[in-house]
């Protein structure tokens, strides 16, 4: 038996912590010394302890943790809810980097002003292309992530790495949008491919033909998804200071894929359809 000070030191709890636990129910020492009223604990108490402590940082409130244990709660189960708080813990930290990261984008652009004389604009026609892809409304970019992994883990078994070419994604909404995003993505076809296959998750991919497009504006980007703001704002003045404007969707084409954990390493070209200003647009503008 210890007195409660000893107990504190060896479960690192606080006095006063052991004490409330006492007051509510929660943890009772194993024996109070009538006499003296000196609580003691045992070190067979650790366990119930551990429970407490493990639950109570996980969020729940005390009253549902006496719930819980009355209920003899596993330390399986508990291993289980602390995989899915860690997995939203750590989702959490991603998108506050990835928000700071569109804060330093931001102001790199304020700070820069016009860009597109520091990337590598390129003007060039593109063909007709065979496009193994699936559109589908995702609930996120998060969500589109995801199939978009599935599509890179399953079709290249399926078709063949030597018949597949860049993944390539078209947003097809009509404004930006972090939900609901109506969004194509596929890979652009080397060589033939079955007209369509399922993927694991029940999504079908077929094959459409992508137009061609007579001139495309086109610019490399590297690094996490922020840094497409940047090089967007440049092909985006360099259209307008030259006469031209956008004339269709978009087109993310990527050298080197966002992997998981690797994002900062992804090469990406975006493309758009352009169109000389017509005499109009050129007067009203």
């Amino acid at each position: 038996m210890f007195r409660i000070g000893e107990f504190s030191k060896i479960a690192q709890v606080a006095g006063s912590q052991l004490r409330y636990y006492d007051e509510i129910g929660l943890l009772k020492p194993a024996k109070i010394d009538e006499w003296t009223g000196y609580r003691y604990y045992s070190a067979q108490q650790l366990p119930r302890l551990n429970r407490i402590l493990a639950l109570k940082e996980l969020g729940l409130s005390l009253d549902q943790i006496k719930r819980m244990l009355d209920d003899d709660v596993s330390a399986d189960e508990i291993r289980g809810m602390f995989a899915l708080k860690k997995a939203q813990a750590e989702q959490a930290v991603r998108d506050e980097v990835a928000r700071l990261r569109s804060i330093e984008a931001r102001l790199t652009q304020i700070e820069g002003g016009d860009l597109s004389g520091k990337l590598d604009i390129v003007i060039k026609s593109v063909p007709a292309q065979p496009y193994l892809s699936l559109r589908k409304t995702c609930a996120s970019f998060d969500a589109a992530s995801a199939t978009l992994m599935e599509m890179f883990q399953t079709l290249p078994s399926l078709v063949g790495d030597k018949n597949l070419g860049h993944f390539t994604a078209i947003l097809h909404s009509e404004m930006y949008d972090t939900a609901d995003v109506d969004l194509e993505m596929g890979f652009i076809l080397n060589g033939k491919a079955p007209s369509q296959h399922t993927l694991p998750s029940g999504l079908t991919v077929a094959v459409r033909t992508l137009p061609a497009v007579a001139m495309m504006v086109t610019a490399v980007r590297v690094g996490p998804p922020e840094t497409s703001l940047t090089c967007r704002a440049g092909l985006a003045n360099w259209v307008e200071s030259n006469g031209y404007e956008f004339a269709g969707n978009g087109r993310e084409l990527f050298i080197v894929p966002p992997l998981p954990g690797k994002e900062h390493e992804t090469v990406m070209e975006i493309q758009y359809p352009i169109a000389r200003q017509d005499a109009t647009s050129m007067l009203l503008s």
